[in-house]
């Protein structure tokens, strides 16, 4: 009896441990998905923004420090990225 019980709780914390580990290679996917979309998004030039942002279909361009990204905030810019 207690060796079924002792067998259980080892297997439960497997389980979690498979779990866990599928979890966090999910935000590290996810996190990466962004920083792809946000790199294909910045540029020198606001030109070349501008040239970006007619090809994803938004319309502007904004800047983030140095560098210039289409669409007319952020939250547009990866709105089109991801499609």
């Amino acid at each position: 009896m207690r060796s079924n019980l002792r067998q259980n709780i080892r297997l439960t914390k497997n389980i979690l441990r498979v779990i866990s580990a599928f979890v966090i290679a999910l935000k590290i996917a996810n996190f990466n998905n962004y920083l792809q979309a946000h790199m294909r998004g910045k540029f020198s030039f606001e030109k070349e923004a501008e040239n970006k942002a007619l090809e994803l279909g938004c319309k502007g361009t904004h800047k983030n420090k140095d560098k210039w990204l289409p669409c007319q905030n952020e939250k547009e810019l990866h709105k089109y990225l991801r499609k």
